[in-house]
C-alpha cells in the first residue's frame, strides 16, 4: 500500500535526501523513514550528535552542501525552512527534476499516514508538552510514532516509529506551517506574538491558529488552555469537541493546590468536571510546567490512558532534551543548558535557576533572529532580572539578513544600564568559555540559554572546568 507520500511525488520512495539533516526535527524525520526501510541520505553544515547517530544508523552524511551531494537514484528531497533556493544542492534537485519538498510539507504528508495525529501547538512549551503526552501513551501500551523537538529520556530519542495509528508531533505556528499538518487531536497551550517577521500581529497569530483548529475533524477534540482569552477567542465556531484546562475551576480539567518544593518542582490536585482525578507530583521545575502537565493529563485521558498510569508517568518524566537540561556540576559550579529563545521562555526559566541555592547566578544568551530581539528588545531586557552575571552571545539568524536597527552587541548595554548587572557581549564561543573559566566560583549557578548554537557552550564549559578542577 502506498504511503500518502509516494501518493504526492507519483514514486515509490527509495532514497531520500535531507537538506540540513543535522537539525532536531529533520533528524528525526529522516530516522523515521529509515526505520520503514527507506534509504536516507543528508548533509549539514557542521556535524552534531543527531548526524553521527544518523550516520552509525546506514544513513549517508554529508558535511557541507555540494551539488554532488545528491544521488541520481534519490526520489525526493527534503529541505528545513534556512535552506534557500540557490543552495547548490537544491539547484541539482531541479536539474535532476527529483521533487523537492519543505520540511513542514513532509511532516504534513507524514501525518496523513495516521488516522489519530495528536499536533501539540503554542508560543511555548510545545516540546514539553509533546514529550509528556509520547511518554503517556506509550507507557499506556498505545505504541504511538512521536517526532518531537527534543530528547525524550523514555526512549533516549527525539523520536520513535511505533505500530498504531497514533502520531504525536509538534506544530509550529511559524509562516504558517502547521496548516500543512492532518490531525484529530490538537493541543493550543497559549498564543502571544512571536515570529513577527511573518505575521502582522497578535490578530494575525490567532488567524493561524484558528485555521489550525479547524482542520480537527467533528469528531476529533482541541484541547486549549482555558485562562487564556486569546486561547479562547480561537475556538469560536469550531465544529470539534473543545476540552478547557488551566488552572481556573470553571476549566474541564484544572489544577489546584498547586504547591512547589525547594527547587520550584511543583504538584496539585487535578480536578476533572469538579470531581478529583488525582494527585500529580511532576520532576521539572516552574509553574509553566503545570499547564503543559494538565494539557498533557488531558489528551492522555481523553485517549484512555489509565490513570494511575498517568499519574505515575508525570512523576518518572524529567523533561525533554536541552529543556532545563543538567550539563554538569564541577566543583560546586553547575552548568544547566535551556532551548528558551522568546522573552517569556527566558523569564520563566531565569526564574526557575532561582529556587536552587548557589552563590551568583549566571545567564549566557543567544537571541536567535533580528526581528524577534528587535521587536521583543524590552522584554529580553526585563527577562534577566535576578541575574548576577550576564554574557550575550551575537544574534544568531539562519533565516533572514538584519533588516532593523539592532546590534550584537546592543542587549549586554541594555542589560548593564537597565538592570546594573554585569553583562558582556562576547562573540566567539570559546572566549565566553574562557571568560566564565576566569570568574566563576564555587557555588556559583550558570544558565546557557538559547534555541541554537549556544548549547555548544554548555558542554565545552563542563569540560573546561574538569580540566582546571582535574576532574
Amino acid at each position: 500500500m502506498k504511503t500518502y507520500l509516494e501518493k504526492v511525488i507519483n514514486k515509490k520512495l527509495n532514497l531520500v535526501h535531507f537538506i540540513g539533516i543535522g537539525g532536531t526535527s529533520m533528524s528525526g524525520l529522516a530516522s523515521i523513514l529509515m526505520n520503514k526501510g527507506i534509504a536516507v541520505a543528508g548533509s549539514d553544515m557542521r556535524a552534531s550528535n543527531y548526524t553521527e547517530k544518523l550516520s552509525e544508523k546506514g544513513a549517508r552524511i554529508y558535511i557541507g552542501h555540494d551539488k554532488k551531494n545528491i544521488s541520481d537514484n534519490c526520489t525526493l528531497v527534503v529541505y528545513s525552512a534556512a535552506i534557500h533556493s540557490d543552495n547548490p544542492e537544491m539547484v541539482r534537485a531541479r536539474e535532476l527534476e527529483i521533487p523537492l519538498m519543505e520540511r513542514s510539507d513532509f511532516l504534513g504528508a507524514l501525518t496523513r499516514d495516521f488516522s489519530k495525529t495528536i499536533a501539540v501547538s503554542g508560543t511555548h512549551g510545545k516540546t514539553t508538552t509533546s514529550s509528556l503526552i509520547a511518554s503517556l501513551l506509550y507507557r499506556g501500551d498505545f505504541d504511538p510514532t512521536v517526532s518531537v523537538g527534543g530528547k525524550i529520556s523514555l526512549f533516549d530519542s527525539n523520536f520513535r516509529v511505533g505500530n498504531s495509528e497514533y502520531f504525536v508531533t509538534e506544530a509550529c505556528e511559524f509562516v504558517d506551517s502547521f496548516l500543512k499538518s492532518h490531525h484529530s487531536i490538537g493541543v493550543i497551550l497559549n498564543i502571544e506574538e512571536d515570529h513577527l517577521d511573518y505575521f502582522k500581529d497578535i490578530n494575525h497569530i490567532k488567524e493561524s491558529f484558528h485555521n489550525f483548529s479547524k482542520i480537527i475533524p467533528p469528531e476529533g477534540v482541541l484541547i486549549v488552555n482555558g485562562d487564556s482569552k486569546d486561547v479562547l477567542d480561537v475556538t469560536q465556531g469550531l465544529d470539534c469537541r473543545i476540552i478547557t484546562v488551566g488552572q481556573n475551576k470553571s476549566n474541564e480539567y484544572a489544577a489546584i493546590n498547586i504547591v512547589y518544593d525547594e527547587l520550584g518542582k511543583p504538584e496539585y490536585d487535578v480536578i476533572h468536571n469538579g470531581e478529583l482525578f488525582g494527585h500529580v507530583k511532576m520532576s521539572i521545575p516552574g509553574e509553566h510546567n503545570v499547564m503543559n502537565g494538565i494539557a498533557a493529563i488531558a489528551c492522555a485521558d481523553y485517549v484512555g490512558v489509565d490513570r494511575d498510569i498517568i499519574i505515575e508517568t508525570m512523576l518518572e518524566f524529567a523533561g525533554a532534551g536541552r529543556r532545563f537540561e543538567l550539563r554538569g556540576v564541577v566543583n560546586k559550579i553547575t552548568v544547566i543548558e535551556d532551548y528558551a529563545h522568546h522573552p517569556t521562555e527566558l523569564k520563566v526559566t531565569v526564574q526557575a535557576c532561582q529556587n536552587y541555592k548557589y552563590n551568583r547566578l549566571w545567564v549566557i544568551f543567544q537571541a536567535h533572529t533580528y526581528s524577534r530581539t528587535y521587536y521583543f528588545f524590552d522584554e529580553f531586557v526585563d527577562a534577566f532580572k535576578g541575574a548576577d552575571m550576564v554574557v550575550i552571545n551575537d544574534i544568531y539568524s539562519d533565516r533572514e539578513a538584519n533588516k532593523w536597527p539592532i546590534k550584537d552587541e546592543d542587549l549586554a548595554k541594555a542589560v548593564e544600564e537597565r538592570l546594573s548587572i554585569p553583562a558582556k557581549h562576547i562573540s566567539k564561543f570559546e572566549d565566553i568559555v574562557s571568560y566564565v573559566i576566569e570568574n566563576a566560583v564555587e557555588g556559583d549557578f550558570i544558565l546557557v540559554a538559547g534555541s541554537q548554537t549556544i548549547n555548544k557552550v554548555a558542554y565545552d564549559l563542563v569540560d573546561a572546568l574538569k580540566l582546571k578542577y582535574g576532574k
